[in-house]
């Protein structure tokens, strides 16, 4: 089968490469069904990658302008934001009035030398961060990491899960932690379990492929494998950051979710509900 959505996609309202319409043109092209745009919400620091409250108001007049203007056999258009775990209460509240919302911790700290770091930034910052915040044990900021997302999650019960363990990205590269250790996969794992209450449903995200991070997608197979035993649902999203990689490694992240036992899919509707279902 072929997967014709994405429900995780930036343009150039926030670190995206393309405009809305191009995007848009980018999915027809694909014989896609239906596409979701994702920007970076307004979280109240760090405008470097998210946009400002006024950007966002623009963001979603423009999508409900696309909305009304599609035609016949064009892709079925969603209005979505990425809301980071860490944003303020009043850019939380923001959010109303948009499609869908998926929830995604990018953060370590807000404030480390009075600046913000990212899990998925810079890896040399991140490992300065790691041996004065906690002594040089990586494993014990991953346990943090995953604490400030499993609560953010049950706070906010997103649509999606984004990207559940970006922790991984710079895992090798600042020496935070191997995957293969069984410390890190409790950990891991542990937080899966307490995301599972949120109710959302957790995207398979070849983003880090496409920008050549790592070999396979958010989460790994593990962790799939221990979703699937939760009764969870999954969908396969390239977290878009430019149209020529709209439906990027989407047969590889397929045959995960099947390796994993799954033996269906959500994806965005074509209609009016948000999800359909579609069987592998």
């Amino acid at each position: 089968m072929r997967f014709l959505s994405n429900a995780h996609t930036h343009s150039a309202y926030c670190d995206g490469r393309n405009t809305l319409p191009e995007m848009m043109r980018a999915a027809q092209a694909r014989g896609f069904q239906s596409l979701g745009f994702s920007e970076h919400a307004w979280q109240g620091f760090d405008e470097r990658y998210a946009m400002t409250k006024e950007g966002q108001t623009a963001y979603l007049r423009e999508i409900r302008a696309l909305q009304q203007a599609r035609k016949p056999g064009e892709p079925r258009l969603w209005a979505g934001l990425e809301l980071d775990g860490m944003a303020r209460e009043a850019c939380r509240e923001a959010v109303a009035g948009f499609d869908y919302v998926i929830g995604s911790t990018h953060y370590a700290t807000l404030d480390f030398h009075g600046e913000p770091v990212a899990v998925d930034g810079d890896a040399d910052r991140l490992r300065l961060y790691v041996d004065e915040a906690f002594h040089g044990d990586g494993l014990a900021m991953t346990r943090g990491y995953y604490e400030l997302e499993t609560g953010a999650l049950l706070r906010d019960r997103p649509a999606i899960i984004g990207h559940f363990d970006l922790v991984r990205k710079h895992a090798a590269r600042a020496r935070l932690f191997d995957e293969a250790d069984p410390a890190y996969q409790r950990i891991a794992l542990h937080a899966l379990e307490r995301a599972f209450a949120s109710g959302a449903v957790l995207e398979v995200n070849t983003g880090g492929m496409a920008r050549g991070y790592l070999p396979t997608p958010y989460p790994t197979r593990a962790l799939l494998c221990a979703w699937r035993e939760m009764g969870g649902r999954v969908t396969v999203t390239s977290d878009c950051h430019d149209a020529r990689y709209l439906d990027f490694a989407f047969e590889q992240a397929l045959a995960l979710i099947r390796g994993a036992g799954f033996q269906s899919v959500e994806m965005l509707g074509t209609h009016d509900a948000l999800w359909e279902t579609v069987e592998l």
